[in-house]
């Protein structure tokens, strides 16, 4: 007959507790964003943006990755301080201004990892740096969405602090946006190893 093992129940208890903090902890300052296009029409324009809200700032980067969706990037335009490397694109905020323009077609998902970075920064009165996500119709002008003034769907705001940085998030359009944690590779294994140790101790707590 099953006798259940109460001290093995609450260890089980108190270590998912401390799997899920782990995950939540590990992945603050890597995002994946996706977007779903099939209301905005045939064509535009997505537009992202990264940039200080007033200067000077401490350095912060913005790096997207795994792109899905994006088309042809050979028609990407940039501006300010904007680079393309092998996966994706790295935004700087080092000018006021720093943009990535790219044409599609509407009607699908598009998806990309964004991975924030920078220096520290212990002033209370720290600069944050914005990362902005908008859509433009085929003429370049009209905005798409149920945007904000400035025309974003999201935005997702880095903030320096004493010991790197935090990110917080903004979503105006939910029907489009979506954003969601990427645990960093650590986590994964951390993750993964306690999950093993789970099915360990129920192994164990059923053959008791």
């Amino acid at each position: 007959m099953f006798k259940p093992n109460f001290s093995l129940t609450l260890r089980h208890a108190a270590l998912a507790l401390a799997l899920s903090g782990l995950a939540g902890l590990a992945s603050a300052q890597t995002l994946h964003v996706e977007l779903n296009t099939a209301s905005l029409g045939s064509s535009g324009f997505l537009d992202l943006q990264f940039a200080p809200a007033n200067t000077p700032a401490v350095f912060a980067s913005a790096t997207i990755s795994h792109l899905v969706g994006f088309g042809d990037l050979s028609g990407v335009s940039t501006q300010g301080n904007v680079l393309q490397n092998a996966g994706g694109f790295v935004f700087g905020n080092t000018t006021d201004y720093n943009d990535l323009y790219q044409a599609m077609a509407f009607g699908g998902k598009v998806s990309f990892d964004v991975t924030f970075g920078g220096l520290s920064d212990p002033s209370p009165a720290a600069i944050p740096s914005k990362f902005a996500v908008s859509f433009y119709g085929a003429d370049g002008k009209t905005v798409l969405g149920d945007a904000e003034p400035d025309g974003s769907l999201m935005s997702i705001s880095w903030q320096p602090s004493a010991d790197a940085g935090a990110v917080s998030l903004d979503i105006t359009d939910q029907n489009i946006a979506n954003v969601s944690a990427v645990p960093e590779p650590s986590t994964w294994a951390m993750l993964g190893a306690g999950l093993a140790l789970v099915g360990f101790v129920r192994r164990r707590t059923f053959a008791v």
